[in-house]
């Protein structure tokens, strides 16, 4: 999956949206930080299954049956796995 920024700034601030990492296109949540960088542990994930992701794999040959998308509770894409 290509590396591309899945945390946009929203122009009013303090929010932070969280969408698909290839694109970036759908919207999952907006976060409201208030300006506050929040404290993160290697735990506090936020996990969402992306149905673009699993659709473009699918239409590009490979058996996908979900693609998750984890982001840090600051809004950063940890990591996304595909689960065949």
């Amino acid at each position: 999956m290509p590396d591309r920024p899945a945390v946009l700034p929203a122009r009013s601030g303090g929010v932070v949206e969280l969408r698909c990492p290839v694109g970036p296109r759908r919207l999952f949540a907006k976060l409201r930080l208030s300006g506050v960088r929040p404290p993160v542990t290697r735990d506090n994930l936020i996990e969402l299954s992306c149905s673009d992701c699993r659709r473009s794999l699918s239409r590009a040959g490979r058996a996908v049956s979900l693609v998750l998308h984890r982001y840090d509770i600051a809004g950063s894409l940890v990591e996304t796995e595909v689960v065949p």
